[in-house]
């Protein structure tokens, strides 16, 4: 566990950020050793809440929706996302009690190994990495198609190195300038998909350069409902279905405010002021972001599923396709420039996150001592270097059509997220076990709600009925592909062989709930609550 942080700057509670946290870490890094193991608290609310913006909207928001409206229609696909959507702010309940309570280093990795099992920890911690690594893959595969939109002469290599590059300045040398970077970036987000959602209100009611009132034409004709695999009303189910395994791509928050909780400023403040916005985000971006989507393109458009079959650029975007189907000539030009920004955001989130997650596994002696090894200024850089070399697989696009890569990175990094939501949700209802058992009371916590145990009953069930069969169509008649089959059911076989194999190798045994540790930990967050508030 990382020092506290002495305050030194002044609070703007207007704000809810330190204007002088620079003075606060550099006041901390004079007592740090170059190679230390601790991190330090740069990340203040404005960053935190950025952020999780910023893991929420992204390349599955802007180029899955075409995915999503191909195989379930817009009034299916819309479905799906409100579910998953309510899924991940359940999952975010848990997470927010846990990071207000217990804001150290490692987040819910950190969580699984008290409140659950020391198994449970490396096999999570490992499965998050990987996790986080292909959906940084999947974002720089994406950045290299969207650069090929205009250029599609240059080799996807030169965006793929760039792209490379720019992740480590970001991530290199401190957290706030990761801080920073993501504040700007998500900004840029913000203003995309807003622009985005009113573009698609002005142009259904007409304000087009050909002057056609779409309304919600596409959904009368084709319809609402796309059939998936096989006709009638359990076709219509399969695409449905399908869409949650998109979603898992697209959706993200929860993770990225746990896995910011041990760097983040007055974290039993600003941990769930960060968490209380996770809902309205999810609500607005993806629900009226997918009913734009809808209401542009139909779901059997010849262009948009062209497209979505060989390559991953702005023409897979149902937006860019509606825009060119109304003939406006401009914007799908600035949406390509801001999608990069995007792309390259929830990369260098991944990078970021993935490099925490190696850092934290080693601390716990469950990762090789040198990726514990942080610089001056807290960044880990050796595990960040781990990040970045597995982020070269990304320059298999240079020989395999950008499609199929792009979909083998969708596939592996869903069903990984899939199965950190799984363990995110049994490390919740275990932490609110081992308060009953200790007799202590949800009200003593920092920060906490009377839904999370229902949410997170919830949540587990339909988290666990969508990994086991998001990838069902390697099942059917006909259509068994062993590349689909690896890429959707090879996290289940790594999470299993990481758990058991740890735990046989080491003796571990699951954490008793009048064992776990509730008390040893609260006088130094205590003490840092005092300090920051006497700042």
């Amino acid at each position: 566990m990382e020092k506290n942080a002495s305050a030194t700057g002044s609070v703007d509670d207007s704000k809810g950020t330190y204007p002088d946290v620079a003075i606060i870490d550099a006041a901390q890094e004079t007592e740090r050793p170059l190679q230390s193991t601790s991190t330090v608290r740069g990340l203040t609310l404005k960053h935190i809440q950025l952020i999780g913006i910023g893991s929420t909207i992204g390349t599955g928001l802007f180029l899955g929706c075409g995915r999503s409206l191909i195989a379930a229609g817009p009034l299916g696909s819309l479905l799906a996302y409100i579910i998953f959507c309510a899924i991940c702010w359940g999952v975010c309940l848990g997470a927010g009690e846990m990071g207000s309570f217990k804001p150290v280093p490692g987040g819910f990795i950190t969580w699984a190994g008290d409140y659950l099992d020391n198994a449970a920890s490396f096999a999570v911690g490992w499965n998050y990495f990987y996790a986080g690594t292909m959906f940084g893959c999947a974002d720089i595969v994406g950045v290299a198609g969207l650069f090929g939109y205009w250029l599609p002469d240059v080799t996807p290599a030169a965006w793929i190195t760039m792209s490379i590059v720019i992740i480590f300045v970001l991530n290199a040398f401190h957290v706030k300038f990761y801080g920073e970077s993501e504040f700007y970036f998500a900004s840029l987000k913000i203003i995309l998909i807003v622009m985005l959602i009113l573009m698609a209100f002005i142009v259904m009611l007409g304000g087009n350069p050909q002057h056609d009132r779409i309304g919600f034409r596409y959904w009368k004709d084709p319809g609402p409902w796309a059939a998936y695999y096989k006709e009638g009303a359990f076709g219509r189910f399969l695409g449905f279905w399908n869409v949650f395994k998109i979603a898992a791509y697209s959706v993200g928050g929860p993770e990225f405010v746990s896995m910011c909780a041990g760097e983040t400023v007055w974290p039993r403040r600003n941990i769930p002021k960060a968490v209380k916005g996770v809902l309205f985000r999810l609500t607005l971006f993806f629900f009226f972001g997918i009913l734009a989507c809808g209401v542009l393109v139909p779901y059997n458009d010849p262009v948009l599923a062209k497209a979505v079959a060989t390559g991953v650029g702005a023409d897979a975007s149902a937006y860019v396709v509606g825009m060119k189907r109304v003939g406006i000539k401009v914007l799908p030009d600035v949406f390509n420039a801001m999608v990069i920004t995007s792309a390259l955001s929830c990369a260098n989130g991944f990078a970021f996150v993935g490099s925490r997650v190696v850092h934290s596994l080693a601390v716990r002696g469950q990762a090789p001592k040198i990726l514990a090894k942080t610089t001056k200024h807290g960044v880990p850089i050796y595990a960040l270097g781990v990040v970045l070399a597995i982020f070269c697989l990304c320059y298999m696009q240079v020989s395999t059509n950008a499609a199929t890569v792009f979909g083998w990175f969708i596939n592996l990094s869903s069903v990984a997220q899939l199965l950190n939501y799984v363990a995110m949700t049994i490390t919740t209802l275990r932490f609110r076990a081992g308060l009953k058992a200790q007799g202590i009371s949800r009200h003593d916590l920092p920060w906490t709600t009377k839904y999370t145990i229902p949410y997170s009953w919830g949540c587990l069930v339909m988290l666990s009925l969508i990994v086991l069969t998001q990838g069902w169509p390697v099942f059917v008649h006909g259509g068994w592909d062993v590349q689909t089959f690896l890429t959707c059911y090879f996290g289940i076989g790594f999470v299993f062989v990481a758990y058991f194999g740890w735990k046989l190798w080491h003796k571990t045994k699951i954490v008793k709930t009048h064992e776990m540790d509730f008390k040893s930990f609260v006088p130094e967050f205590d003490a840092l609550d005092e300090e920051y508030r006497a700042a």
